[in-house]
């Protein structure tokens, strides 16, 4: 019996050693339970969006790299939300996946909804898809990089400009948003900003759409304001596909280049220059040469395109007729410095900015070492020879003679904008007089006798009175079956009075300017004056 209160002693603290694990037990089931709740409030599901990038705009606030403003909705898959906006879906199909998740997911509406709490509505804009008006300006962005154009450029300014949402809901361990929990939503950045072009949307459609018509052939076309210098189309073919880049890469006809900024032989139009230095230098319009069909220069003879010979000629019907013997000769009586001086006074041989880091090809203008040579200078008194030049330089040339003599750098930026209404003006390259009115006067009025005293003009509008000078450059290249391979050109300007703008157009081993340049230097001058009637 005196073991008993030992045993009930035992037995007791066993029990309380039972109760006690009991209870521990059940505190750390509690305190676990507490735990999971805990990671249930903290867990959150994050969605990040990028609503809109920099835009790249024409001169009226057009977007060139984006498409009209899209509706971003991000849903929280309840019955309610789904069956709110299932009707306004852009894409049901897209969605089908991300609602058996039961996930918040982001989706496009194709019309406005009302924001709830499981249904945020933003708002944003997308970049275009496909080849973009001004392709080879532009340029393109590849795995989320800026690789070539505006958009390499610009791009620390223009990702200064886009524009993102962050959005977080409160999920369970599953992924689920707990009922009633609130989300949060916050935007950073402002849409609209980007930079401004000087490029008119619809007068870039218009030479696009007519350079294509010189298909197979590659090709440039350039509009640029007579008055201010300013670019206001610049289309180059063939165009790659940003979207498909890989198949563009080992094509023949290197999509990649923009011709319109690259040099080649350029011919007859470079006559304009030999007739403004000529002019410049003292000789009239009267200066008198009879043509027999070549002319022999420091023992090398040079045949002219009409081999029995233009007879008697003026420098307009020397234009006119484009007849190579009359400005090899004019050249005869020039010094070699002034025909140097007055072709780079016109922007031949430099290259030209026109925008930050994007230039245009520089050209070759011979020296004057090299048109002390005979023959040199002959063959540059045609646009032959070693001289090359750019569509651009030859449009800013023609822009400069319809704006009386005074040259101003083609510039293809107006300037920057933070908001896509307000611009922010970049500096504008100073405007010089490089030919005195009375010569630029001439060429205008020669330039004009070309389209309107020419009956086989096919370069003439039919809507405007315009101005204009073809060429069929020679490239010392040959087809297997001996032709040899001519660059197609032509340039001018509009309205004879008051010009507004130069146009120049380019065929790459295109033959005749007058078949295949001209047709297209008409078309776009008659859509532009149909444009702005």
């Amino acid at each position: 019996m005196r073991n008993q209160p030992a045993r009930l002693l035992f037995l007791e603290s066993l029990l309380f050693i039972c109760l006690f694990a009991i209870a521990f037990r059940l505190h750390g089931i509690s305190r676990g339970g507490q735990a999971v709740q805990a990671g249930v409030r903290q867990g959150q599901y994050h969605l990040h969006i990028p609503l809109s990038g920099g835009v790249i705009y024409d001169r009226h606030f057009a977007p060139l790299n984006q498409s009209e403003p899209v509706l971003y909705a991000v849903v929280n898959p309840t019955p309610d939300a789904v069956a709110s906006v299932f009707a306004k879906l852009d894409d049901r199909a897209a969605v089908t996946n991300d609602l058996q998740k039961r996930r918040p997911f982001l989706c496009k509406l194709k019309e406005p909804a009302d924001s709830t709490k499981d249904l945020i509505v933003l708002n944003g804009t997308e970049n275009k898809t496909g080849i973009l008006p001004a392709q080879h300006l532009l340029g393109y962005i590849q795995n989320g990089k800026a690789a070539s154009g505006l958009e390499k450029a610009y791009a620390p300014w223009l990702e200064t400009c886009s524009s993102s949402a962050d959005i977080t809901f409160s999920v369970d361990a599953n992924g689920t948003v707990l009922s009633g929990a609130e989300s949060s939503c916050t935007v950073t950045g402002k849409t609209g900003g980007g930079v401004v072009t000087t490029l008119d949307a619809d007068i870039q459609q218009i030479a696009e759409s007519a350079l294509a018509k010189a298909a197979p052939n590659a090709g440039a076309a350039i509009v640029l304001d007579c008055n201010t210098g300013t670019i206001a189309a610049c289309a180059s073919t063939p165009v790659y596909d940003p979207d498909h880049l890989a198949d563009a890469i080992n094509q023949p006809d290197a999509p990649f280049l923009n011709r319109a900024l690259s040099a080649y032989s350029v011919g007859s139009v470079f006559k304009l220059v030999t007739a403004a230095n000529a002019l410049e230098q003292g000789f009239t319009t009267k200066y008198l040469y009879d043509c027999t069909g070549d002319i022999s220069f420091y023992g090398q003879r040079f045949r002219c395109h009409d081999l029995n010979g233009h007879g008697l000629l003026d420098m307009q019907g020397a234009l006119i007729q484009s007849c190579n013997p009359y400005f090899i000769s004019l050249s005869r009586l020039m010094s070699p410095a002034s025909m140097h001086d007055t072709a780079e006074k016109l922007g031949f041989g430099s290259a030209s900015e026109i925008a930050n880091g994007l230039y245009s090809a520089a050209g070759y203008l011979p020296s004057v070492q090299d048109l002390e040579i005979e023959a040199e200078r002959a063959n540059m008194s045609f646009g032959q020879g070693k001289l090359l030049a750019t569509p651009l330089q030859i449009a800013a040339m023609t822009a400069c003679i319809g704006n009386d003599g005074i040259y101003t750098p083609p510039q293809l930026i107006a300037g920057l904008t933070a908001d896509g209404s307000q611009l922010i003006p970049q500096e504008q390259p100073e405007s010089v007089r490089v030919l005195s009115h009375q010569t630029a006067f001439e060429l205008r009025r020669m330039m004009t006798a070309v389209l309107e005293k020419s009956k086989k003009s096919k370069g003439k509008p039919s809507n405007v009175r315009a101005a204009g000078k073809t060429s069929t450059a020679q490239t010392g290249q040959f087809a297997p079956d001996g032709t040899e391979y001519c660059h197609a050109w032509m340039t001018g300007f509009f309205p004879v009075y008051q010009p507004l703008y130069a146009v120049t157009v380019f065929v790459e081993n295109g033959g005749s300017g007058n078949e295949k340049a001209a047709p297209l230097f008409r078309e776009i001058i008659e859509q532009i004056v149909e444009l702005q009637s």
